[in-house]
């Protein structure tokens, strides 16, 4: 066998859950590890590099922010391929930028082996922004790539790096078949997502270049045929349905002619007469300018009088008012004091003012006095009045005369300090108080008591009174009696005041109310004293009052009829002004009317002239007074013209949208009418040429159809081709295996009807689709016509891939017969991966070159390979192997039909996974007699420290 080419190696540096993981590419590898270990990881880590284009990538669900963070969550994140290439070893590697940078990743490449130790400096992953510095001194000059670039240098497109590094490993035949590569080679890492369904949607683009048009869309192909025809169709219906649209189009322009004329009749004689109305108005308000300001001057006398007469009037008026006011004050007045006098008034106010005075000088003394004081007052004035009296009666023959006629003044007056005052005014007459029996010794006696008096003070046996602080009292002598008199006057009027007092004190609220009801008496009293003066008065005055008020009532009166007189003048004034005033408003209204008129013209929007007009045949006369209505009327009509064309536009609009467009392309819209209403009158020669357009329609999608049953006859040779170049190959432990196309006989018949139809007519048959039901061949081509039409709507457009199914056909090594429509349908799990391996591997060859085919490794992935039995899995390796693709199984346990046993194992307590190249274990073949179930199982191991040198990241 000559020398494979490929790749060799995949390793992965902090990444995917890998400290560091080396995984062979060149020969078959078992990777085995416990479940949910991370198998899949590494592989699908694949699609980073050779598919290059996360859209077309899949990731187990997981959406690509996630598989980006998954897989480069730091700058010291790699996935490094090795490959062997014609011109020596390459190495691709896919860097992580970290977290800075979203997680983004960026592809490099550079000649030489991969080794691993050049991506460790001092026991740390070196970070991406210092590896190029780092391999350019260890000699390799590293490239940075695009997407785009690393996918055109992997399938042999043009670069700017050819001269520099060729990685080209997958030779396709056409570099534009990429995307369909990358989405066969993602299905066979992801075997266990692909179906029926995918093999035949990839069946199509494998075998494209072999077809001449696969996506023939029949309903755009069948509507662009009988488009016209259809649309022929269609006005004729509509324009055979539009009989009163048409008719009502017809009787629009005729109205419209109709309108033209009257309009264009009443235009210019409008026109003139708007001008000669300006003149005529100006005239008549100079007029009716001139009458309204004679009666101006006129209402300006009348109003004068008036004015003299309403200021008379209103005087009189006062005047009455004056005197009624006067008859009603002397109504009441006599009212009042018809029957009283002056001195009767005069007497009751008296009376009342003194007991008013009186209740307040008693207030005002009891407001000042307690009850206690006031009863002391009285008892004291009660006794003075009392000794008052008893003098009086004894004035000429009491005590005190008696002493005086012994004593002097000083001496009685030292004595009376002693005694009672009551007892000096004892009587001493005969039958008196005092009976002085003896007067010498009366005399001698008083001499004594005289003497004891010395200095103002009294000198007894004993004791010495100081008498200067006693006040003698005051004793009148016969000279003395008016005095007398008047002081016990006083005295009574002052115990009278001081009882008035006390009788207050007991109800003291009571006699304030009483006060303040006397003092009202009293107001009252002297207002009713005012009052009676000028009733007095004005009994006086009756008769020259009621004289006057005669007198000012006749004046009143004849004030009143000459006021009539002047207002009727002003109101027969006023109904002139008004006569005037109405005929000017009456013209600045029409004048207005017209003006607003004027602004809704819309006539020099119109044409009067061109087209169909029928001449008005009454003659016109305007009038200046009607001029507004009939200048309306002309803009009603300019409005109903304008309407006219909106309507015949609609009303064509209206046959338009009814399906009826083939008239416009006219650009004159009459003549556009015109040949609506003639092409309704001429129905018969429109049928005979859509019936011809639709016989050249048919031929026409039959020549289209021809080219899809042309492309399903080359797709079943191609196919029939393919699977004879299987056999070129050991197929796994299968006797056989092909991919067969099934037509879908319905759709296919429907085709092959409209097919053999069209030949006929061309060999001189008739057909008339516009009449069906003629004859049965015609009646089979308006059926298929309608399925083809109805399964092109529900599916969007007929393509190849609708006109068959795909199945597979098996046949096992016993010579046993099985079809599958389905793969996931077929009885064991081998068969089943067997049928995904051999569509996918024989996908990929058939877009590769030929002369390249097998060249080249490929890596494909079988997951939960301890499914298989180790014979298949030994025939499926030979199988892959031959036709240049290395299979890689994922299991729990190791597969020994496999070259290569890579165990996963974990370090730092199980946080990453381990993989080296001193953990790989190399199968070698065995003899017949050794059964391989009898091998040792290769367990993973767990190691702490699995290199003294591992590397770590920073």
């Amino acid at each position: 066998m000559s020398e494979l080419y490929g790749l060799t190696k995949l390793a992965l540096l902090n990444t995917a859950g890998y400290a560091k993981c080396v995984i062979p590419l060149d020969d078959a590898a078992s990777i085995c590890a416990p479940n949910n270990t991370g198998k899949s990881s590494v592989i699908n880590a694949l699609q980073f590099p050779l598919i290059n284009d996360l859209r077309l990538t899949e990731w187990d669900g997981h959406d690509l922010d996630e598989t980006r963070k998954f897989y480069f969550g730091t700058d010291q994140s790699y996935i490094l391929l090795e490959a062997n290439l014609p011109e020596g070893p390459v190495v691709i590697g896919v860097a992580g930028l970290g977290k800075i940078a979203g997680y983004q990743f960026q592809y490099f490449c550079y000649r030489g082996k991969l080794d691993l130790t050049h991506y460790v400096s001092e026991n740390s992953i070196i970070r991406y922004n210092k590896l190029d510095h780092h391999l350019r001194n260890l000699g390799f000059e590293p490239l940075e790539l695009k997407p785009s670039e690393l996918n055109a240098m992997l399938t042999g497109g043009a670069t700017p790096y050819d001269s520099k590094i060729n990685l080209r490993m997958i030779p396709l035949t056409n570099v534009s078949d990429a995307p369909v590569y990358k989405d066969i080679f993602r299905r066979i890492l992801n075997l266990h997502r692909l179906t029926a369904q995918d093999v035949k949607r990839l069946l199509l683009p494998v075998f494209a270049r072999h077809l001449s048009d696969p996506k023939v869309d029949f309903y755009t192909v069948w509507h662009n045929a009988f488009e016209k025809v259809n649309r022929d169709r269609r006005e004729l219906k509509a324009l055979e349905n539009q009989q009163q649209a048409v008719e009502a189009l017809e009787n629009l322009i005729d109205n419209r002619a109709v309108l033209k004329g009257r309009l264009a009749a009443y235009a210019p004689k409008l026109d003139k007469a708007l001008i000669e109305f300006q003149s005529y108005l100006d005239e008549q308000q100079q007029e009716l300018g001139e009458q309204l300001e004679a009666l101006a001057q006129e209402k300006h006398q009348l109003e004068d009088k008036q004015r003299l007469y309403v200021g008379q009037i209103k005087e009189l008026s006062s005047k009455q008012l004056g005197l009624k006011s006067w008859f009603d004050e002397h109504d009441a007045l006599a009212q009042r004091f018809g029957l009283t006098n002056l001195p009767t008034l005069q007497s009751n106010l008296a009376n009342i003012r003194a007991q008013y005075e009186s209740l307040s000088h008693s207030l005002q003394g009891a407001a000042n006095l307690n009850p206690a004081t006031l009863a002391h007052q009285q008892a004291q004035t009660q006794k003075q009045l009392k000794s008052l009296k008893l003098q009086l009666k004894n004035l000429e023959y009491n005590l005190y005369s008696r002493l005086r006629e012994d004593l002097s003044l000083g001496e009685v007056q030292q004595l009376t300090k002693l005694l009672n005052p009551d007892l000096l005014s004892l009587s001493t007459a005969s039958g008196g108080d005092v009976v002085i029996s003896d007067d010498d010794a009366f005399a001698e006696q008083l001499g004594q008591i005289a003497d004891a008096f010395k200095g103002g003070k009294l000198h007894l046996a004993g004791a010495t009174i100081d008498l200067s602080h006693l006040t003698a009292p005051d004793m009148a002598g016969s000279e003395g009696k008016v005095a007398l008199k008047e002081q016990i006057e006083a005295l009574q009027l002052t115990l009278a005041t001081l009882d008035q007092q006390a009788e207050v004190a007991v109800d003291f609220a009571g006699k304030s109310r009483e006060k303040e009801r006397l003092y009202q008496d009293m107001l009252q009293a002297e207002e009713d004293l005012k009052r009676f003066a000028r009733y007095s008065e004005m009994a006086q005055l009756l008769d020259e009052q009621q004289l006057l008020s005669e007198q000012l009532t006749q004046e009143e009166e004849i004030v009143h009829e000459q006021l009539a007189q002047v207002q009727q003048k002003a109101s027969s004034l006023s109904d002139r002004r008004n006569l005037i005033t109405n005929k000017q408003d009456q013209l600045k209204r029409q004048l207005e009317r017209i003006e607003h008129e004027k602004k809704d013209r819309i006539d020099f929007q119109l044409d009067f002239y061109s087209g169909r007009v029928t001449p008005y045949p009454i003659e016109i006369n305007l009038e200046y007074d009607n001029l507004a209505d009939e200048l309306r009327s002309y803009n009603k009509h300019c409005q109903e013209l304008k309407l006219l064309e909106i309507n015949i536009k609609n009303t064509y609009l209206f046959i338009f949208n009814a399906g009826i467009s083939k008239f416009e392309a006219e650009t004159d819209e009459e003549a556009k009418y015109q040949k609506l209403i003639s092409a309704f009158h001429h129905l018969d020669k429109e049928r005979e040429a859509i019936e011809r357009r639709a016989r050249v329609a048919l031929t026409e999608v039959a020549s289209t159809l021809k080219g899809l049953r042309s492309d399903l006859d080359r797709l079943h040779r191609e196919l029939n081709s393919f699977n004879r170049g299987i056999w070129r190959h050991q197929i796994s432990n299968l006797q056989d295996f092909k991919i067969e196309i099934v037509d879908r006989k319905i759709l296919v018949g429907h085709i092959d009807t409209i097919l053999t139809t069209s030949d006929a007519y061309q060999q001189g048959d008739t057909l008339d689709l516009l009449a069906p039901g003629v004859t049965s061949a015609e009646r089979d081509i308006n059926s298929a016509k309608d399925y083809l039409i109805q399964a092109a709507s529900e599916k969007g457009g007929l393509t190849l891939s609708d006109l068959f199914d795909i199945r597979f056909k098996v046949v096992n090594r016993a010579g046993e017969v099985e079809f599958f429509d389905k793969i996931d349908s077929a009885g064991s799990n081998g068969t089943r991966i067997t049928i995904k391996l051999l569509c996918g591997m024989l996908f990929i060859r058939q877009l590769l070159a030929e002369r390249e085919r097998g060249k080249y490794r490929i890596p494909i992935y079988i997951d939960e390979a301890a499914d298989i039995d180790p014979h298949n899995q030994q025939a499926l390796i030979e199988t892959a192997l031959n036709f240049g693709f290395v299979p890689i199984f994922a299991s729990v346990k190791p597969q020994t039909s496999c070259r290569y046993i890579v165990p996963i194992r974990t370090v730092k307590n199980g946080a990453q996974n381990w993989v080296d190249e001193k953990d790989w274990i190399i199968c070698e073949q065995l003899t017949q007699d050794v059964i391989p179930e009898m091998l040792p199982e290769v367990q993973p191991e767990t190691t702490e420290q699995p290199d003294e040198n591992q590397p770590v990241a920073q």
